[in-house]
C-alpha cells in the first residue's frame, strides 16, 4: 500500500477543484462608453443589413464568449439579437463585434 496519496486519490475532490478553478476563472462584466456602445450597434446594423458573418464577444453569468453566424433577426423591443443558428443574444450581454 502506499503510504502517499494524491489529493484527488484520497477524496473525490476533483469536481471540487474544478468547481473552485472554475469559479476562480469569472470576473466582473466590463463596462462599455457610449462611443463603444455606438460602434457596436453600427457595426450590428450593417452586419444585418448585408447579412454578413459577424462575430460576437458577449458576457454571461462572469464569462466571455464568442459566436460567429449571421444576425437573422433584431428585436428592439426585447433589445436582443437572434443569429441564424437560434442563439439570442441580449444587446447588454455584447461586449465586441468584428464583421
Amino acid at each position: 500500500m502506499n503510504s502517499w496519496m494524491p489529493f484527488n486519490a484520497v477524496c473525490d475532490g476533483t469536481s471540487l477543484v474544478d468547481m473552485i478553478e472554475k469559479e476562480k476563472s469569472r470576473f466582473k462584466k466590463p463596462t462599455l462608453s457610449e462611443e463603444q456602445l455606438e460602434d457596436i450597434q453600427d457595426k450590428i446594423i450593417a452586419a444585418y443589413n448585408n447579412e454578413e458573418v459577424i462575430n460576437i464577444k458577449y458576457y454571461n453569468s462572469g464569462y466571455l464568449y464568442q459566436v460567429k453566424n449571421i444576425i437573422k433577426k433584431i428585436d428592439e423591443i426585447d433589445k436582443k439579437i437572434v443569429l441564424k443558428n437560434g442563439k439570442v443574444i441580449f444587446f447588454s450581454q455584447i461586449i465586441n463585434v468584428d464583421s
